[in-house]
């Protein structure tokens, strides 16, 4: 093939230096900007007369990313693989699994050396060694800070961001022209339509506990999961049951009461909002691609109305791509980040398949002009990252269930915030 000219350039390198020191040799791939070094294992055996010099093994990269991703590596991969010679394998793993997958065949030998993943898996991963630190070096300039910090674990960088995620307010302009200014503002439009059972769709009630969603409740008037200074979060600070936590809870438990806000999972929000019956929507830009592709409703976003006098501070997720501890072509791995896909036709790639916001300052001024993307940008500046140490996974449920009670009219909301916040403390301090 066109693309191994390297690979027989340096066997040839490599058997020379046996000749020349019957030991181990080291192979110079030059891939534009960075040169990489792999070590390239010979083993010279005498016997009698004959010496024997075994090749260098294959150099291989396998990446696992879900399908919609693995469309934009596999853009890239081309030009990797003939600058390098290196052949790539991309392995189909669900995003949702990807996490507890690569814990397991990490250690194991099997893992991957490359996989894409969230922000809110790095202090689990980092702190059990599936992750390898990663230096952006010049390049780091070129993301924006907030997508590095939510890879960030302990001071340490384990990533590279490629987009970034917050919810937002979409609504159907057919039944309200404009964007209600605050949850009051959205109620009140609501009192005015008739025919509409679900007014604000939001995911979280129902059977479909949902702590991301229905964070916005808990920040907008001061309210919080683990406190934090400079990134560091203690856990042993849980802010469910502040007064600000506890006075979104309050405005939620209104909205429900007056029957603006019916009790709905992902499914039924999203269905009842392509249907048209549903006038406001809160979800993430991972929904543009169904709205795009529909023409029963007309819609436009919008960032989040205030609660309780507060600016909501929807949690932010950062998307990034993952270099796996275990990784024995780490060298070759960082080349293929920092050179290939760490460029603006890298980036540019992943936003095409993937559709959320971008953290690449060149794709952030190329899409200036998409108004939806832009608003969601907005929405995640106002954000908070999702804490990323392992203690957040005991929030989720937590928080997700006792909301969920405020939701179904269960519990009142002062004491699921209670509640919330005591089933944390607990888990953190077993």
């Amino acid at each position: 093939m066109q693309k191994k000219p390297v690979i027989w350039l340096a066997l040839l390198t490599v058997f020379a230096l046996v000749l020349a020191a019957c030991g181990s040799g080291e192979e110079t791939v030059d891939a534009g900007d960075t040169t990489t070094s792999v070590i390239a294992e010979t083993t010279t055996t005498t016997q009698a007369v004959t010496t024997t010099t075994e090749a260098a093994p294959m150099v291989e990269l396998v990446i696992w990313a879900d399908e919609n991703r693995a469309k934009a590596i596999e853009e890239v991969i081309p030009a990797f693989e003939d600058k390098t010679g290196v052949d790539v394998i991309i392995e189909l793993v669900d995003f949702g699994a990807m996490k507890d997958q690569v814990g397991v065949a990490g250690p194991a030998g099997e893992g991957p050396d490359i996989f894409i993943g969230a922000s809110d898996w790095v202090g689990e991963l980092a702190t059990n060694g599936i992750l390898e630190p990663i230096d952006l070096g010049a390049k780091a300039d070129d993301f924006i800070a907030s997508a590095k910090d939510g890879l960030t674990f302990n001071g340490t960088l384990y990533g590279l961001p490629y987009a970034v995620e917050a919810i937002a307010l979409y609504y159907n302009t057919d039944l309200a022209p404009e964007a209600p200014a605050t949850m009051e503002d959205a109620a009140a439009a609501c009192a005015d339509m008739v025919d509409i059972t679900n007014c604000i769709g939001v995911t979280g009630g129902g059977d479909g506990t949902d702590a991301y969603h229905m964070y916005p409740f808990v920040s907008a008037a001061g309210g919080y999961v683990f406190a934090s200074t400079d990134g560091i979060y203690d856990p042993t600070d849980v802010g469910l049951d502040s007064a600000g936590a506890i006075s979104g809870a309050l405005a939620l438990e209104t909205l429900v009461k007056d029957g603006v806000m019916a009790s709905v999972n992902y499914d039924g929000a999203k269905n009842q909002f392509l249907e048209g019956t549903e006038p406001f929507w809160i979800t993430g830009p991972w929904e543009l691609g169904a709205l795009n592709d529909q023409d029963t409703v007309n819609w436009a976003v919008a960032k989040l109305p205030k609660i309780a006098d507060g600016t909501p501070k929807p949690f932010v997720g950062v998307q990034g791509f993952f270099l796996s501890s275990f990784s024995e072509n780490k060298l070759v791995a960082q080349t293929f980040l920092l050179d290939f896909m760490a460029t603006e036709e890298g980036m540019a790639a992943m936003f095409a398949a993937d559709g959320r916001p971008p953290v690449h300052n060149a794709i952030i001024a190329a899409t200036a002009d998409d108004a939806a993307i832009s608003t969601f940008g907005a929405s995640a500046a106002d954000g908070v990252p999702i804490p990323n140490i392992p203690e957040m996974g005991a929030v989720w449920g937590a928080l997700g269930d006792n909301m969920a009670a405020i939701r179904n009219g269960t519990v009142d909301a002062e004491t699921a915030m209670v509640n919330a916040a005591t089933a944390v403390r607990e888990a953190v301090n077993q």
